[in-house]
C-alpha cells in the first residue's frame, strides 16, 4: 500500500514538474529580456526542479519494491495527467485523436498492471 502511494506521489510530482516547466517556458517567451541568471533562479524553474527531484526520489522508492516490468509501464499514466493538465490548466484544445490515445494508454496500463486478464 505504501508503494502504491509512493507511485502516485511520483506521478503527481513528475506532472507538477512538467507543469512548472511549461509555465517557465511561457514566462520566458513573455519576458525575452531576462538574463540567464534570472531564468535559472526563476520561481517556475525552481519549482520544476524541486518537483522533478521529488518525483525521482519517490520513483526510486517504488523501484525498490516493484519490478521494473510492472512499474515502468504504469508511468504512462503521466501522459493522461499531462493531457488533462494541458486542457484545464493551459486551455489547450484536445483532439479526438488525443482522447483516443488516452483511452488506449489506459487500456494498456490496465492490461500491463494485471487489471485486465486474457
Amino acid at each position: 500500500m505504501l508503494t502504491l502511494a509512493l507511485f502516485f506521489s511520483s506521478v503527481i510530482a513528475s506532472s507538477l514538474s512538467q507543469y512548472w516547466q511549461k509555465r517557465a517556458s511561457s514566462y520566458f517567451e513573455a519576458h525575452p529580456e531576462l538574463t540567464t541568471m534570472q531564468k535559472l533562479f526563476n520561481k517556475p524553474i525552481l519549482l520544476s526542479i524541486v518537483f522533478l527531484g521529488l518525483g525521482a526520489l519517490t520513483w526510486l522508492a517504488v523501484l525498490s519494491d516493484w519490478e521494473v516490468s510492472t512499474a515502468y509501464p504504469l508511468l504512462s499514466i503521466n501522459f493522461v495527467v499531462m493531457l488533462l493538465m494541458s486542457k484545464y490548466c493551459f486551455n489547450e484544445t484536445i483532439s479526438a485523436k488525443q482522447w483516443t490515445g488516452v483511452v488506449a494508454i489506459m487500456f494498456g496500463v490496465a492490461l500491463l498492471s494485471g487489471g485486465l486478464t486474457w
